[in-house]
């Protein structure tokens, strides 16, 4: 699970957490069997609002279809060839030491 997930249906209203290596699932009725079937290994959970199971489900499903990859995130940074290879001009390092 790669971030946190908010969803609302109809009166229920569900938030799922990323979880660290080793918790598992921190879930209750319904929503623990649809992440077990999705393969979420590690997540917390909270119901909150109605606890309907009809409605409770429908807002996991929900919060599992809003996750959106790691990979897709707008803040993710690519590294171009120049940034690694570029090096510290020998005057600038000579200031830099002067500074500190």
């Amino acid at each position: 699970m790669p971030h946190e997930v908010e969803q609302k249906v109809s009166g229920a209203h569900i938030l799922l957490k990323p979880a660290s290596a080793g918790t598992g699932l921190i879930a209750g009725g319904v929503v623990r069997s649809i992440l077990e079937v999705a393969g979420v290994k590690n997540a917390l959970s909270k119901s909150l609002g109605s606890s309907n199971k009809t409605n409770v489900s429908y807002a996991t499903i929900a919060a599992l279809q809003s996750l959106v990859p790691a990979s897709d995130w707008v803040t993710t940074k690519t590294k171009t060839a120049n940034a690694k290879t570029a090096k510290p001009k020998p005057a600038a390092a000579k200031k830099l030491a002067k500074k500190v």
